[in-house]
């Protein structure tokens, strides 16, 4: 476990790389015995940093929602991040490659909230209850921590290696489709490179 001046020292790190484009050496070669609970220390402090600076916060990302990814990270549940208000892009926008460190673009679905969630007990009717409705979505992974050997204490740290998200344009009630079966078809310059279907996240999307 980390102290409280360490953990203050790599949020305000974290602040700064977001503001440069500069990634900073990877957290865990340099402390080896940071933990799951002392990266989302230092992700809360990042976030209210940001708060403190006048970004609001809107939503939660969530990550690693894939059995084939917490395998590959040995996390056994999703981790998440904060969603900021200047995150949340529009359907059609250009978007600078320069503004992020080392962006990708994965497919989601984003659920837009008219009722507030929390646990423990929560379930998907909860859920479902709780959607205003559902829209697909472009997340726009970045880093603020350099790649190589990356493990889920620094991506936790660096707010669950969220960049942006673009929301789509055909939001649906989440009673009017069976949402495990909603599938997305990634294309870059008219070249399919990824496919899914909503049923690989935990077997139902609002789990």
């Amino acid at each position: 476990m980390l102290d409280d001046a360490t953990i203050e020292a790599i949020a305000d790190e974290l602040v700064e790389a977001g503001r440069t484009r500069t990634p900073v050496p990877r957290l865990t070669a340099r402390y080896p015995e940071m933990t799951v609970e002392d990266s989302y220390a230092v992700q809360q402090l990042w976030r209210r940093r940001n708060e403190e600076a006048g970004r609001t916060l809107v939503g939660r990302k969530i990550g690693l929602t894939s059995k084939a990814m917490q395998a590959a990270t040995g996390i056994t549940e999703p981790d998440y991040g904060a969603i900021f208000d200047d995150m949340v892009l529009e359907t059609g926008c250009s978007v600078e490659w320069d503004k992020y460190t080392h962006p990708r673009v994965e497919v989601e679905l984003a659920f837009v909230l008219k009722d507030g969630l929390k646990g423990p007990g929560c379930t998907i009717f909860d859920v479902l209850n709780a959607t205003d409705y559902v829209v697909p979505a472009l997340e726009i992974l970045d880093s603020r921590i350099e790649m190589e050997g990356r493990t889920i204490v620094d991506t936790i740290s660096d707010n669950a290696a969220m960049g942006a998200m673009v929301v789509g344009g055909r939001p649906v009630k989440p009673d009017a489709v069976d949402l495990r079966w909603v599938a997305a078809i990634l294309y870059k310059n008219q070249t399919v490179e990824e496919t899914g279907v909503a049923a690989g996240v935990l077997d139902h999307p609002a789990a």
